[in-house]
């Protein structure tokens, strides 16, 4: 593993293998819905969509074409703290794609007659998505526990603020925010060293700092209640409980906690609720994190006549799981979370993400071995306490889509609970 920092600090990260026949270039870069406002909401979603349409050299046809001539693979994504772009090629090929790559996010055209077309792919999506309930628990579910901060604000953004955007409204932000000090750039696989750097150079030396880096802030977790009507078969129910942020000591203790759970084919929730009581298809927790911020949440589907079983059940297995939680379960829980990890690092793809995800916000690569060691050394006492302080009732945050029933019953359900 090379780390190199620019002078610009742009950092790059290359990992060669030189078994391997092809390599993947990633470019992550501080840019999502957290640092936007009410006015450009969505907007780091749009730049994502609309650096496909053109670059100064190449038009949007030209970009996919000369992807597909060279057998590569491209595609981006945008989350709520991040955009990251990608490519994957042969090892012969990787430097054509990664000058196609770098050239679209160095110098995307942004006509405006490619803003208005796109405009229409991402109101479609954003509709999508609203006709999706379980989509819409999700947000409604991240909307109100952090209600009142950017992080509550959706990645796609809104259908006013989509429409309003214009070319400067674009060349403003990525003037703010994709700037060195909030990108990475890394190479895994097998590729030729200098002639990455230097195509890296080309696209990104050219680049100024302007102190802007990523910063964290506390995020408060508020609780509440949320109710959305849909005309759907199922109710999407989402209790949700304050978590912890990216980088904590509780970590490792609070996800053997919710793989014993709810994220295990043996977990107590899919045991009790789906296998014995046949109540749901499925149910599931999992651990939301963020910079300065988090989130447990325990999801489910279900039928109205299942609602108040699934959830009086649920909620019982939740209260009593650091009195019922056994030695075995955490062993178990400790193997499958490496044996996942292990599994996942073989891709390339997988590593890579990770690696650049870990520098971007932790401004450090953290190893597996690290990991598998603090996986490891949790043991049953850790597990009961992470519970204890984590899966407060008292404190939970319910939303529900669909068939909703009113909410006096809902509270009825959940003080009888």
């Amino acid at each position: 593993m090379e780390l190199i920092t620019l002078s610009n600090s742009l950092r790059i990260f290359l990992n060669e293998t030189d078994s391997l026949r092809s390599a993947t270039v990633g470019v992550w870069i501080g840019s999502g819905s957290r640092f936007e406002n009410e006015e450009n909401n969505g907007i780091s979603h749009f730049i994502e969509h609309i650096v496909f349409k053109g670059s100064e050299k190449r038009n949007g046809f030209e970009i996919a074409e000369g992807m597909d001539e060279i057998g590569a693979y491209v595609n981006a994504y945008t989350t709520k703290e991040y955009t990251f772009f990608y490519t994957k090629a042969l090892d012969y090929q990787i430097i054509k794609a990664a000058d196609i790559l770098f050239d679209m996010i160095r110098n995307p055209r942004l006509l405006e007659s490619d803003i208005e077309t796109e405009k229409g792919v991402i109101l479609e999506e954003i509709a999508m998505c609203e006709d999706d309930p379980a989509d819409v628990c999700s947000e409604l579910n991240e909307r109100s526990i952090f209600k009142g901060t950017t992080l509550g604000m959706d990645i796609l953004g809104t259908r006013e603020t989509v429409s309003s955007f214009k070319e400067h409204h674009f060349r403003e932000y990525m003037k703010k925010f994709y700037v060195p000090e909030r990108m990475i750039v890394g190479v895994t696989g097998n590729f030729n060293r200098e002639e990455m750097l230097s195509k890296i150079e080309e696209y990104f030396g050219s680049y100024v700092c302007t102190e802007n880096p990523i910063e964290s802030y506390d995020v408060p977790f508020i609780k509440g209640m949320t109710l959305k009507k849909m005309d759907t078969e199922q109710t999407h129910i989402a209790l949700s409980f304050k978590g912890i942020p990216l980088e904590h000591e509780d970590l490792y203790s609070l996800q053997v906690c919710m793989f014993i759970l709810g994220t295990g084919t043996s977990s107590m929730l899919n045991q009790r609720i789906r296998e014995q009581l046949g109540l749901v298809y499925s149910i599931d927790s999992w651990l939301g994190r963020y910079l300065g911020g988090g989130y447990i949440t325990v999801s489910m589907s279900l039928g109205t006549h299942s609602e108040e079983k699934a959830l009086t059940e649920t909620i019982d297995i939740i209260k009593n799981f650091s009195r019922n939680v056994t030695e075995r379960q955490v062993e178990i829980a400790k193997e499958k979370l490496i044996s996942s990890l292990i599994m996942s690092r073989e891709q390339p793809q997988s590593k890579l993400s990770a690696m650049g995800h870990s520098l971007l916000f932790h401004g450090r690569f953290i190893e597996d071995d690290e990991i598998i060691n603090k996986i490891k050394k949790v043991q049953l006492a850790d597990v009961m306490k992470a519970a204890e302080k984590y899966l407060k009732l008292s404190e939970m945050s319910f939303t529900a889509v669909g068939r909703v029933r009113e909410e006096s019953e809902y509270r009825r359900i959940l003080k009888h609970s």
